[in-house]
């Protein structure tokens, strides 16, 4: 497309995701906050929420969850996963949709020893989406997980761990005055990406 790359934009989506990304990180309070769709399939209806952007691997973005939440649940039902990004101040967002695998066990371990020992703690006791009595009890299970592994080193939870996206398709999406947006739509097709311009 002629007027790409007067965008910012890359004829490799997923750089031109990074270029973004980083340039957002400079900016926005909250850059990381990613909103993750996925489809229930016993309610026959989506379920959308916000986890953290951790980065790129092989390609893929890269998030970690409860691998017992409703949207593990979801994703073990359907692979098909949309992604959103939305940066006020830099007045862009990105969707992206792909499919979803779960990351090794290895790989998840390493990153789970590199988090701070609380969020190791909370991951371990925590059954995600599940209801409990109060916060009381939820801090006594904390005290109870303290206590357990005190002076000991927190071992990965068999139900927590990390999904790789493999994109198929980005939108690069670029707010314009009188709201004459800018859009990019980046498909993957026979192993190439088509780009094409959206109306807004």
């Amino acid at each position: 497309m002629d007027d790409l790359f007067s965008y910012t934009l890359n004829q490799n989506p997923l750089k031109s995701f990074l270029d973004w990304f980083e340039e957002a990180n400079k900016l926005e309070q909250n850059a990381p906050a990613m909103s993750v769709s996925t489809y229930d399939q016993d309610l026959n209806r989506p379920n959308i929420r916000y986890l953290l952007y951790k980065g790129i691997k092989e390609n893929k973005i890269l998030f970690y969850s409860n691998y017992l939440s409703p949207k593990a649940k979801d994703l073990n039902n359907n692979p098909e996963i949309a992604l959103g990004f939305y940066w006020h101040l830099s007045k862009k967002q990105v969707r992206i949709h792909g499919r979803v695998t779960k990351m090794t066990k290895e790989d998840s371990e390493s990153y789970f020893q590199s988090r701070d020992r609380d969020s190791q703690i909370a991951s371990y006791l925590s059954m995600q989406s599940e209801p409990i009595q109060d916060k009381n009890t939820l801090l006594l299970k904390f005290k109870t997980a303290e206590e357990l592994f005190a002076g000991k080193p927190i071992p990965l939870p068999l139900h927590w761990g990390g999904y790789l996206v493999e994109p198929y398709e980005y939108e690069f999406f670029l707010y314009g005055e009188n709201r004459l947006n800018d859009r990019f739509l980046y498909q993957l097709k026979n192993q190439n990406w088509e780009v094409s311009r959206l109306q807004p």
